[in-house]
Order: structure tokens, then sequence, then C-alpha cells
């Protein structure tokens, strides 16, 4: 049986009206699955959806670079082998298209 993980989620603001806001959120889940699935699961329901396309959200697990999130959760790229611990933290960095 798989045991109860606790993650303080926090991501980077999008735009000067997002960031009236605390981001912060803390979550418990039991990973059902792989830690970028996870993470992509976890992604969806928690970053702001962004008009256009051509952006992306690095994600930081326990401070190492785990994986980058295209689009509106479109692709997810995993970007090393980190895996969850009992807690954890879990950052997404904004990075704005470009052109």
């Amino acid at each position: 049986m798989t045991s109860k993980i606790q993650i303080r989620l926090t991501r980077q603001s999008v735009s000067i009206g997002d960031d009236v806001d605390d981001h912060t959120r803390i979550i418990n889940i039991i990973p059902q699955h792989s830690t970028t699935e996870t993470i992509m699961s976890i992604a969806k329901e928690y970053l702001a959806s962004i008009d256009g396309y051509g952006h992306s959200w690095t994600c930081i697990l326990n401070g190492e670079k785990c994986a980058i999130i295209e689009g509106n959760c479109a692709n997810i790229k995993s970007v090393s082998d980190t895996s969850f611990s009992r807690t954890n933290e879990l950052h997404f960095d904004y990075q704005s298209a470009t052109y």
C-alpha cells in the first residue's frame, strides 16, 4: 500500500492581476502513477490557463528541475528521475512565449 504524501505547491505569477492572490497550496495525495504523471495531474488542476501558445512551466520538485510542461498542460517532458518524498515542495516556474 502506498503512503500519503504532502506537497506544498507554489507557482510564479503570470500577469499583474494574477499576483494579487497567494498561489501557495498544500495537498495530501496518494500517488497512483509515476512522478511525471502525478505532476501533470496536479498541474491540470493547479496551474493558470494562459491564452495563446508557446509558453511553458518548469517544474521544480524539492529543489531539482524535474519536468517541463508545454502550453496549458498539452505535453510534459521529464528531465530527471526525481521522485516524491514524504513531504515535498513543488514549484512551477512560468516561461512566457517567445517569438
